[in-house]
């Protein structure tokens, strides 16, 4: 019965589980429901961390097509997001670099990271990307960028950047370890993709910028 608990949250072969179980000295314990539910989440989260540490390449699925829609719709704004301050960002019409004219950002870093994108001369288009609408499959569950740029380096090239969330003014050392995973997984990911694709996290314009080599 209680393999049979553990596999289901788990999915972990039953031969896999017997053997973990043999080595918990006071099974009885395990009768009790809430210790019961606290070993099953710790072996999730071990299982989660090798299976992180283990990922090496990402391969493409021929025929997989993702829905743009999805991808490109906005974010629902309304009156009071608009009235409250850098809750949402409005783009500059006469640049025509955003796909939406308002951008709903869930910071003030945020809202200065927009800002940049639309006051610089070399982004030919950039937008926000609607959470869930473009994922990333990892260990802890899918994941999602929160931008796509499309940058005019200085000699002419034309590259397309994914940005992971804008923790601003955080530092790596500062990143958890699931974080840290999660965009290991997603540079992986868009390697397999195209070369032409970059994909990391930044805490600042000038960030993202250093790290792209624009």
């Amino acid at each position: 019965e209680l393999a049979n608990t553990i596999m289901y949250h788990t999915n972990l072969p039953r031969f896999a589980i017997f053997r973990i179980l043999r080595e918990i000295e006071k099974k009885i314990l395990l009768s009790n429901q809430d210790i019961l539910d606290l070993v099953v989440k710790r072996i999730k989260q071990n299982l989660n961390d090798t299976k992180a540490k283990a990922i090496n390449a990402y391969e493409v699925i021929n025929g997989y097509k993702f829905d743009d829609k999805l991808i490109f719709e906005a974010d629902v704004i309304d009156e009071t997001m608009l009235e409250a301050e850098k809750k949402v960002y409005q783009t500059k019409e006469s640049e025509r670099r955003a796909i939406n004219k308002y951008y709903r950002v869930d910071s003030g870093g945020e809202y200065d990271f927009a800002e940049k994108l639309d006051n610089d001369p070399n982004v030919l288009l950039f937008t926000k990307i609607k959470k869930g609408g473009f994922v990333i499959d990892t260990p802890y569950g899918n994941h999602s960028p929160d931008w796509a740029i499309v940058y005019k380096d200085n000699d002419g090239s034309i590259r397309m950047y994914f940005i992971i969330e804008t923790k601003c003014d955080k530092e790596k050392r500062n990143l958890t370890d699931v974080e840290k995973y999660k965009i290991r997984c997603g540079k992986l990911h868009f390697k397999a993709v195209d070369d032409m694709v970059r994909f990391d996290w930044a805490n600042s314009y000038k960030d993202f910028k250093e790290k792209m080599g624009v």
